[in-house]
């Protein structure tokens, strides 16, 4: 079978390396952003949008025109990708919004946010992964931190190599990244035979049917969120400071666009807590998932529309909501455990061992007895606490280990479900 994943490398770049890569992706940004005002200009006037390939020429004369001669500098193919990404952004604009790829219309790049090209063709003599480096067009060989081989591990342990297919560049909290998109061509393994259902909640983050809990350290990010917010009050302070000092004359008019050093200071310490917790998040989500793909064949898990579930709950004027602050802690908690993301980490890992994820359908699955199918809001009186109050039965457990019970049972008995042997419970 056939498997494409992604190897992230941390790139190590001097100062003229740097600025070629930061000239090369504000060259891609530069030709997203004109091309996006013609369209937008021609779509306000009623007339036909142009096609990729008319922007592309388009792109040919910007490089001769005088005031943009610049473009020349940069590398062909990141130019050529930008317009191929705003016209897949146009089309996705374009499809009814009950399809799953429908997107609104296009924005306008804005510098420091999203940095990066894309190099899709290149030699295969351009990657020396023994060594760790790369060769990019226009700039030359740089070398990236090699924390492991670009080859995919079996089951087994052995390493497959594979083919590179694309390059990616990439831009975050001032550091530059590489990222290889390799193609595999692996044996299928064979299924494991356990199945298990699992429950996400903001308690414990994930429960499992054989009562086993994987927990995000939200103590830790929770304290790192506590100092982005006291960098945030610095930095609202620091703003008006600077009006104010403008109205005396004594320092120069505030412009967001031409920070101050202690202004762009401030912005990078709070970028780089923001990466922080994606790390966090990011290494529990992971192992998680490996813990699971390697014990379990099927793994059952509820169908939640993590979107909905974290829309605001303030209302309108002539309809308010009710218990807001609530509301909102609760979507604070849901998106720093990344529900969706999890469940994508998870899919991911059991596809590379062979084994595949299932979603259930949630309703239920929290006040529903696993024993007698009595389902009743009664039977949890608190977060944490599930007995069933049905008095002929009387079971009593953790209600995230019940949840994700009953998420085995409707796995299993569902329209999709797989014939599994018996879980350990």
């Amino acid at each position: 079978m056939k498997i494409t994943c992604a190897f992230q490398y941390e790139l190590y770049v001097d100062e003229t390396r740097r600025a070629a890569l930061s000239r090369n992706a504000g060259c891609r940004r530069f030709v997203f952003n004109k091309a996006l005002g013609i369209q937008n200009e021609r779509k306000s006037k009623g007339e036909k949008l142009l096609t990729y390939k008319e922007l592309a020429h388009e792109l040919v004369l910007w490089k001769k025109q005088p005031e943009t001669a610049f473009l020349r500098e940069a590398m062909a193919q990141p130019l050529q990708q930008a317009l191929l990404d705003l016209d897949r952004a146009i089309s996705d604009s374009f499809r009814p919004k009950s399809d799953p790829a429908h997107k609104g219309w296009p924005k306008f790049k804005a510098k420091d946010i999203g940095d990066g090209f894309r190099v899709p063709q290149f030699a295969p003599e351009h990657i020396d992964d023994a060594n760790g480096r790369v060769k990019l067009p226009k700039i030359g060989w740089i070398r990236y931190r090699r924390t492991r081989a670009i080859a995919f591990e079996c089951a087994n342990g052995t390493l497959v190599p594979g083919v590179v297919k694309q390059i990616h560049v990439k831009k975050d909290c001032g550091r530059w990244f590489v990222i290889f998109t390799v193609e595999f061509e692996v044996q299928a393994p064979d299924m494991k035979a356990l199945d298990v259902g699992i429950d996400v909640g903001v308690v414990h983050a994930v429960a499992t049917s054989d009562g086993r809990f994987y927990d995000l350290d939200t103590e830790k990010i929770r304290s790192i969120e506590k100092r982005i917010a006291g960098l945030k009050r610095k930095l609202s302070l620091n703003q008006e400071s600077r009006k104010k000092l403008a109205k005396l004359g004594l320092a120069e008019p505030f412009d967001k666009k031409q920070p101050s050093r202690k202004r762009r200071q401030l912005k990078e310490r709070i970028q780089n807590l923001y990466r922080k917790i994606r790390c966090i998040r990011q290494d529990f989500h992971r192992k998680t998932a490996h813990a699971l793909a390697q014990e379990y064949g099927c793994v059952y898990v509820e169908d939640l529309k993590v979107k909905n579930m974290t829309a605001s709950a303030k209302g309108t004027v002539a309809n308010p909501g009710k218990n807001v602050k609530q509301k909102s802690g609760l979507n604070r908690a849901i998106l720093r455990t990344g529900f969706y993301s999890l469940r994508q980490t998870i899919e991911w890992q059991l596809l590379k061992v062979g084994g595949v994820m299932i979603p259930v359908d949630p309703r239920g699955t929290s006040i529903t007895c696993p024993h007698c199918q009595s389902r009743d809001k009664r039977n949890r009186p608190t977060q944490a606490i599930f007995k069933c109050v049905n008095e002929s039965c009387g079971f009593e457990a953790n209600a995230d280990v019940v949840g994700a019970l009953n998420v085995l049972r409707k796995g299993r008995t569902g329209p999709s479900a797989h014939n599994k042997s018996t879980s350990p419970m």
